[in-house]
């Protein structure tokens, strides 16, 4: 790659941030696709919205490699004429993808988070975010390419004739700054509305709350992508002060690709509860063992299921069909087989077959109802079957479950 410029450059910091920022996108991505095709068996579409933006947000980090080969990062006095117009029609595209990769991102977000809701006021919520989100970006995309007019001069400013060869006009620094600045708000604003939603997914449920806390913390690493927003913000302060774009520019370039990269991990890590399943199993054991020390001492006929279901179950009214599958959670099943004493053992086989009372909770309802069937229930007249009823009826409860 020719290199347009002489002397010190910090360019080699645009080449670290880039790298790393893709590594970190595509290697939880990656296991995104796991979780999602290897566990769950499914695709969504905000699986497929994801995709879009892995793909614009690469395609952002090679366009910012290529600048620092442009002299992003050097002293515009040190740059090669001949470099100004090519790398500032980069920079156009650049500052064009950002947009556009981090309105995809809050996109996908919106659609998993829709995925996981089940309350109105928690979808109202997420729809005016995303119009808010897309009205607003719509506009600053079509802002930036406006910016001066006709589009050209952007990168024009700097040919041999200073890009005077015809009427041409650009927004001065402060207007520019002034509506960056606005879409920087709102950009952490939506940030934040995303990291504090998840907290209202769960606030009512039945759980244990180590395993609240784990499902909120995973939904709302997006909330750290506002950091990166609001150091943009200085920068952009910064670059408004000075004519040395290439130099002071660099700062704005790394913290506009680490934005979009630590909303993207963060929506990743996101899906990704399922695999670490069994590492939270292996941590709850320690909490069940001391609850099974606790049930050996409870009298005989006191029964733990409401425990069970209120440590590693949650309520199926308080989640949608969908929300217990995609983050891992606990399913709670409880079977109780009937049985009368005496008689010989094929008999005694046959009745608890035909005594059979199961009870699910399934997660196929939206109702907090459980599900009963009885199969078989013979009338009193059948009783005279040759069976010694004297031992009593006998009732044996199993309960199953998954810890998360």
């Amino acid at each position: 790659m020719v290199q347009n410029y002489v002397g010190v450059s910090r360019g080699a910091q645009i080449t670290g941030v880039a790298v790393c920022s893709l590594m970190l996108t595509w290697l939880s991505f990656g296991f995104r696709l796991y979780v999602r095709c290897g566990i769950l068996k499914f695709l969504g579409r905000e699986d497929w919205i994801t995709v879009a933006a892995m793909i614009i947000f690469s395609i952002f980090c090679a366009l910012c490699l290529q600048l620092s080969s442009y002299g992003l990062g050097a002293h515009m006095e040190n740059i090669a004429g001949s470099a100004f117009v090519p790398g500032f029609k980069i920079v156009f595209v650049c500052e064009l993808l950002y947009v556009v990769s981090t309105t995809v991102t809050k996109l996908s977000i919106a659609a998993y988070f829709l995925r996981l809701s089940s309350k109105r006021y928690q979808r109202v919520t997420i729809y005016l975010t995303t119009a808010v989100v897309l009205i607003l970006s719509t506009m600053y995309f079509f802002f930036l390419i406006f910016q001066c007019n006709p589009p050209p001069a952007f990168w024009n400013r700097y040919s041999p004739d200073g890009g005077r060869a015809y009427d041409a006009y650009c927004l001065t620094g402060d207007t520019l700054a002034g509506i960056t600045f606005a879409h920087c708000a709102m950009s952490a604003i939506t940030d934040w509305i995303f990291g504090i939603l998840p907290i209202f997914f769960v606030w009512k449920m039945q759980m244990n709350p180590r395993t609240k806390w784990s499902v909120v913390l995973i939904l709302s690493l997006g909330f750290f992508a506002s950091t990166a927003t609001i150091v943009r913000i200085a920068y952009i302060q910064k670059l408004r002060e000075t004519y040395d774009y290439s130099w002071e520019g660099i700062n704005l370039a790394k913290w506009s690709m680490i934005e979009p990269a630590i909303a993207i991990t963060a929506m990743n890590i996101a899906t990704l509860r399922p695999m670490f399943k069994n590492v939270l199993n292996f941590a709850s054991k320690r909490f069940d063992s001391a609850a099974d020390i606790e049930e050996a001492k409870r009298p005989s006929g006191e029964s733990r299921t409401a425990t069970i279901r209120t440590r590693n179950s949650v309520s199926a009214k308080e989640y949608s069909v969908e929300f217990a599958e995609l983050l891992g959670l606990a399913r709670v099943g409880v079977t109780t087989h009937i049985s009368a004493g005496g008689g010989n053992q094929p008999e005694k086989d046959s009745l608890r077959k035909r005594f059979t009372l199961r009870k699910s909770l399934t997660k196929s309802s939206q109702k907090n109802e459980s599900q009963t069937e009885l199969n078989s229930v013979p009338s009193p007249l059948s009783f005279s079957d040759g069976i010694d009823w004297t031992g009593g009826i006998k009732a044996t409860t199993v309960v199953t479950h998954d810890v998360s």
